[in-house]
């Protein structure tokens, strides 16, 4: 059967005009321009088969999945286009009908500079451009430093209640405002809106800042002083507060800051703080408060020396905030007689020294005019209870014990009958501190010696003919604190009972009590601090006296810190030295027999002293077995046996 089919097949293929209904037509062949097609347009091969009809099927395959593809991305595309387009539509349609915090609105209005002191006016407008209300909708203001209503009172922060904003509501708020500061100051006000929405529990804010700037101070502030002064003059300062706002300015606080070289005298009124800081209190409008310092400056030729005064109001933190600034400044001019003095080799104004010292105070003098200056005399004057009179040797002058006064004069020292244009000439004498001081009672502390010395002379040019030439100056001489320290080791008396063997024996555990003891004499001492290492053979035990002592041990290195703290003027000589027991064990070993090991090394002993602002050291000496301090001791009881 399959061989007729076949064989029929074959004729009709050579015979002429046959037709085969499935058969694919011919194409006609013809010439045409060569176009080049994207990678995407690209024809994929046929499949190529032994058998026709397969490739046949297969591409019919092939054409079917590519139409269904292309299909479902047209789909696809139009869909998202549908989407997009309804997105649009509803954003154009009712898009201002969509809940958000950007339809809530705060402007601010106001001026853009006002005068420190004066009320001024600024308003807060709130919209709510929303289709739904806000609800507990709050408006909270921030105020910068310094602001006041008109009434007076402090501001920081307020809150005002604004309920229920409904759609399309606007609610405005206005704020008078009074604010103080330096001229040119920016003062930020903050805005915050707090609300929530309807039908929701999210709270929202809305923020807005405003500035403004001060343009005039609120207050005026002068500061008057000379122009020029001679070292070691006294001169004189003034300040002036005035208000140049209508309303009162509260709190307020002065502060001048003095150049180096200037030495404080009197003020009034009297400094509230220091020699610096006056708190004024309230200033009315239009009224005025007025400062007067005296005192002495000090430096070299043509140096200038700037004050500054400031003032404002006190913080919270006590710190000033400046409403204004004032500045002074005074240039040193050269004496036309110029006197030093120099205490133990030094020029400075103030010097320290210690009970029992002696105190070499040297004098020179210059003439800086081009003429002779005449019949010149120095005096000089010392005070203080702490200068031993006895003591006082001066050469080639005079001392009168009855006023503490030293004179030198043309008949003790001939360089004074006349002094030449541009020459020069030195005094010297000395004297001893007090040793002991006189110390009664807790009042007797902070001494100091002052030493005052004044030279006059007459002039002999046109400009200064018989006419009085004078120059002077002050030093003082701090009488620095003392430490004296002591230590002792006690076995038979003392705060604790120790056991063991006496004297030491190898092999076998003795406890002793270490005591160090700290007197003080005239000054009052803070941050004092003991600190010593024990040896590797002892140990510290957990006896202590007084209980409350801040005695720390640091096992890893050995070391032993006690933090005394304060110690008075007078500890140790009008009331009971500052001591402080421990207890420690040794257990020696067969090394050390005949021997009187170390059971405290050296102590270094730190403090500082209050009056004369320097620090201080002293040591207390290493502590053995030696029982020197023990009243009970036995003597010969301190070296190891067997």
């Amino acid at each position: 059967m399959e061989s007729n089919n076949l064989e029929k097949l074959k004729k009709k293929l050579y015979q002429k005009d046959q037709k085969f209904p499935n058969r694919l037509e011919r194409e006609t062949f013809r010439q045409e321009k060569e176009k080049t097609s994207p990678y995407w347009q690209k024809k994929e091969p046929a499949y190529q088969t032994d058998r026709p009809e397969k490739n046949k099927a297969r591409n019919f395959v092939v054409q079917k999945k590519s139409i269904f593809k292309r299909l479902r991305i047209f789909i696809y595309s139009l869909a998202a286009f549908v989407v997009l387009a309804g997105v649009a539509t509803y954003m154009i349609y009712f898009g201002s009908n969509i809940v958000s915090s950007a339809n809530v609105f705060i402007e601010a209005n106001g001026p853009i500079y006002v005068d420190g002191g004066q009320a001024a006016r600024f308003n807060f407008t709130i919209r709510n451009q929303n289709s739904v209300s806000l609800e507990e909708a709050d408006l909270i203001f921030d105020f910068p430093p310094n602001t006041f209503s008109v009434g007076g009172d402090y501001l920081s922060r307020s809150r005002a209640t604004l309920g229920n904003v409904e759609p399309g509501a606007v609610i405005n708020k206005s704020l008078d405002l009074v604010f103080f500061g330096l001229e040119n100051e920016e003062k930020k006000i903050s805005a915050s809106l707090e609300y929530r929405f309807a039908e929701s529990n999210a709270i929202f804010a809305k923020n807005k800042d405003y500035s403004v700037k001060i343009s005039k101070a609120p207050l005026g502030l002068s500061l008057t002083a000379p122009k020029d002064a001679i070292s070691g003059q006294e001169i004189s300062l003034n300040v002036a507060v005035i208000s140049n706002s209508e309303s009162t300015a509260k709190n307020l606080k002065m502060e001048i800051k003095y150049p180096p070289g200037f030495r404080f005298g009197i003020a009034e009124p009297s400094p509230s703080k220091g020699n610096n800081v006056w708190i004024l209190g309230d200033l009315g409008p239009s009224q005025k408060n007025n400062i007067t310092i005296k005192g002495t400056i000090e430096g070299e030729n043509s140096e200038e020396r700037i004050f500054v005064a400031s003032v404002g109001a006190a913080g919270d933190d006590g710190d000033l905030r400046p409403f204004g600034t004032a500045s002074e400044k005074v240039v040193i001019k050269k004496s036309p007689l110029n006197l030093s003095v120099f205490i133990n080799g030094k020029d400075d104004s103030s010097g320290v020294t210690y009970a029992g010292e002696m105190i070499r105070v040297d004098l020179e003098w210059v003439n800086n005019l081009s003429s002779s200056i005449k019949d010149a005399q120095i005096e000089l004057e010392i005070k203080g209870e702490a200068y031993d009179q006895r003591s006082v040797s001066v050469t080639k002058g005079s001392y009168r014990s009855q006023d503490d006064k030293v004179v030198w004069n043309s008949a003790s020292l001939k360089d004074l009958a006349s002094i030449a244009p541009g020459s020069s000439g030195k005094a010297k004498l000395g004297f001893s501190v007090k040793n002991p001081l006189p110390i009664y009672n807790q009042g007797d502390k902070d001494f100091s010696i002052i030493v005052e010395a004044k030279i006059v002379g007459i002039g002999t040019s046109d400009e200064f003919e018989n006419k009085q030439i004078s120059d002077s100056l002050e030093k003082e001489i701090k009488i620095g604190s003392r430490l004296q320290t002591a230590g002792k080791t006690l076995y038979y008396s003392g705060a604790f009972e120790n056991s063991g063997e006496i004297p030491p024996k190898a092999g076998t555990e003795t406890t002793y009590t270490i005591v160090w003891s700290l007197a003080n004499n005239v000054n009052d001492l803070s941050d004092a601090k003991i600190t010593a290492f024990l040896p590797p053979y002892v140990n510290k035990e957990s006896l202590v006296s007084p209980e409350d002592s801040d005695l720390q041990f640091d096992e890893k290195d050995a070391t032993l810190i006690w933090n005394v703290g304060e110690i008075l003027a007078g500890t140790g000589i009008i009331m009971p030295a500052k001591e402080i027991s421990f207890q420690i064990s040794f257990s020696p070993n067969l090394t050390q027999i005949g021997e009187t090991p170390i059971l405290v090394n050296k102590a270094a002993v730190e403090a500082r002293d209050a009056f004369t602002d320097e620090s201080i050291s002293a040591e207390i000496p290493a502590l053995t077995t030696r029982l020197s301090g023990d009243p009970q001791s036995k003597g010969n009881d301190d070296k190891v046996i067997e």
